[in-house]
């Protein structure tokens, strides 16, 4: 299977992604985008060789490289406006396990490169080898300060925080980022695996998982701490804890975000994912906001952000997308708005999110063969179709019923489904999973 993603590059290091590659993949982005490209990357024992080759490659085709060293992606992103450059580049492989390394891409504006936008351009550059030519020059740059000192500007944190916080950054890149944050600020504040450490030893940088979290839950219950948070290796995902150690659902975090959001600024566009719950688009419309929905992707929503003219977007993993942040994701931004909402308020956050609705909602991945994997939802539009179902072609198919929805589409990085089914109460939920269960057993395995 190539490295060339719908999102990014990425692969095993060092079976199917090494120093070698690294090096055709700088002189291959360097030809795409030339001028000044600045590069970070993470924690990963592979990272500081691929990233030393793909300096090199870019500076084979006569780019300029602002080294920042070991950086999250949501800095790196930032870096590219702060440093007025001509693209970035994160060096990393962000939630997949250690043996993971890969490469991610950002325009001028800071904007995610999708396969579509210019991926598939690279590729093609790479696989014929009809590189640019040139001499560069690198400079090494600590753009930590600056960083931070702009997510408290655009934060616009308006009291003293007086709450106890746990952050695990899961010995991934953003633990020096958050300690020097948050000692900043002046909180009583709890880290949990802040020390970089490429070989993720307490436990994988995902807090997608539930078995990740178990150890702040415990940290935040021992500590009395008022609330947690846990990011993945490049910082840029979030799962949010409450007060009781409770996981809380990423779309009830984007609700928080979403009702702050518009007291700040009413009747702002708010992006949302096919996938995500109907109880978002009703947080947005009861607070007179402009929903906007989007295909599945963190490229898809911060591009839709950017056409939107978007305050705010969100996806079901946990990323929460700022107009401040140039229309891209940042965890620790979502991080600062989220405890100035709670500080200002005075209330717990099991408080603040009981009060959005709860429906029916299921998700999963379903395998397929590779070759099938287009065929099979278009074939199934058209059974729909024909049937006289409600469908909606967006990103897949979703179908929509009286008391809810159904949604399938092809993974972009994985022979798979993604299927996600609600219903707006158990009944229909019930008929609604008994459609997909239907559907599913024809799927070719």
């Amino acid at each position: 299977m190539s490295i060339f993603k719908a999102y990014d590059i990425r692969g095993i290091y060092p079976k199917e992604l090494n120093e070698k590659i690294a090096f055709k993949i700088g002189k291959a982005f360097g030809t795409f985008n030339p001028g000044k490209i600045v590069v970070g990357s993470d924690a990963r024992l592979s990272s500081p060789p691929l990233k030393n080759e793909f300096i090199k490659g870019l500076l084979s085709t006569g780019a300029d490289v602002m080294d920042i060293g070991l950086s999250s992606t949501p800095m790196l992103i930032v870096s590219t406006k702060l440093l007025n450059c001509d693209g970035g580049v994160a060096i990393t492989a962000s939630h997949n396990p250690k043996e993971y390394n890969g490469f991610k891409f950002y325009d001028k504006n800071a904007i995610a490169i999708s396969f579509d936008d210019g991926i598939k351009k690279i590729k093609e550059i790479f696989d014929k080898r009809k590189f640019s030519k040139g001499k560069g020059s690198v400079v090494k740059k600590d753009i930590m300060d600056e960083y931070i000192n702009f997510l408290l500007k655009k934060a616009k944190i308006k009291k003293l925080v007086n709450l106890k916080i746990v952050t695990d950054t899961a010995n991934g890149a953003a633990g020096p980022i958050y300690k020097k944050i948050f000692k900043k600020l002046g909180m009583s504040f709890f880290g949990l695996y802040m020390e970089p450490d490429g070989n993720f030893p307490n436990h994988d940088p995902d807090p997608s998982k539930k078995e990740n979290l178990i150890d702040l839950q415990k940290k935040v219950l021992d500590t009395h701490a008022d609330v947690g948070f846990a990011v993945d290796g490049d910082g840029d995902r979030l799962a949010v804890i409450d007060e009781n150690g409770k996981i809380i659902e990423p779309y009830l975090i984007f609700s928080v975000l979403i009702e702050n959001k518009l007291k700040e600024n009413p009747k702002s566009k708010i992006i949302y994912e096919v996938l995500t719950s109907k109880s978002i688009d009703n947080t947005i419309r009861r607070n007179y906001g402009i929903p906007v929905v989007c295909r599945v992707g963190h490229t898809y929503i911060s591009q839709k952000m950017i056409e939107e003219g978007a305050a705010l977007g969100g996806e079901l993993s946990g990323h929460y997308f700022f107009e401040e942040t140039f229309g891209e994701d940042n965890a620790l931004f979502a991080i600062l708005k989220l405890i100035d909402y709670l500080s200002r308020t005075n209330k717990k956050i099991s408080e603040v999110v009981k009060h959005y609705p709860k429906y029916f909602y299921e998700s999963m991945r379903v395998p397929i063969k590779e070759s099938e994997k287009i065929s099979f939802i278009e074939n199934l539009k058209n059974e729909l179709k024909n049937e006289g179902y409600e469908i909606d072609f967006l990103d897949g198919v979703k179908i929509k019923f009286k008391g809810g929805w159904a949604n399938l589409r092809p993974s972009n990085t994985e022979s798979k489904i993604s299927i996600a089914y609600e219903g707006f109460n158990e009944k229909s939920f019930v008929d609604i999973k008994k459609f997909v269960e239907d559907i599913i057993k024809k799927i070719p395995r």
